[in-house]
């Protein structure tokens, strides 16, 4: 994790920034990177990352996403999609 901290309440639309209240809230770690940032599982293995857009062409459906992938955590070690963005987490 590289990017400073983020609030949920620096997203610009509000179905994404329910989402990430409501994930932020339960432990997850919501930080700058990529083109708006990152979202981090709170499980000691670190098994989820999930990229948030800043500018999603439906926010709906993005809110939705984030949602349906961080209720997947944890994972078991042994899932293909454990980390959501294809790199080992440091």
């Amino acid at each position: 994790m590289v990017g400073r901290d983020l609030k949920p309440s620096d997203h610009p639309k509000k179905d994404v920034r329910r989402v990430l209240e409501k994930w932020v809230g339960q432990g997850w770690m919501l930080r700058k990177e990529g083109h708006w940032g990152k979202l981090y599982c709170p499980c000691e293995a670190a098994c989820t990352t999930i990229p948030i857009s800043g500018s999603p062409q439906n926010e709906g459906a993005h809110a939705r996403r984030v949602d349906r992938l961080a209720s997947r955590c944890p994972l078991p070690p042994e899932a293909p999609n454990r980390s959501l963005t294809g790199r080992a987490r440091d």
